[in-house]
C-alpha cells in the first residue's frame, strides 16, 4: 500500500511513500523480563519493536525506567543478535 507524498498532485511525478513498515529484518525487537507471574517464574515476552537501534534502545530503557511496574531488564536483538540490554536501576 502506498500514499502520496504532501505536496505532490495528480500531475506531479509519482511522488509515494510506503505505508507498510519496514521488513522485519530492519526491525529491532525488545523483550522484557516479566517477574509478575502467579508462579513466580520469570518469563521473557517480546513487548515491541524499534524502527532503528536508538528509537529501541529508548524504548528499551523506558521499559526498566518507567515510575508505575518496571520490569527488570529489556533486551534488544536485531536479526536474532544480542546487541543491548537494560537492566532496572538499583
Amino acid at each position: 500500500m502506498e500514499e502520496r507524498a504532501a505536496g505532490a498532485s495528480a500531475g506531479q511525478a509519482s511522488a509515494r511513500v510506503p505505508c507498510t513498515p519496514p521488513a522485519a529484518s530492519q526491525l529491532y525487537e525488545i523483550a522484557v523480563l516479566d517477574t509478575t507471574a502467579e508462579d513466580g517464574r520469570a518469563r521473557w515476552h517480546t513487548i515491541g519493536w524499534g524502527v532503528d537501534h536508538i528509537h529501541a534502545q529508548s524504548l528499551a530503557e523506558s521499559y526498566v525506567t518507567r515510575p508505575m511496574c518496571p520490569y527488570e531488564e529489556a533486551r534488544i536483538r536485531h536479526n536474532g543478535r544480542l546487541v543491548a540490554v537494560h537492566r532496572r536501576p538499583a
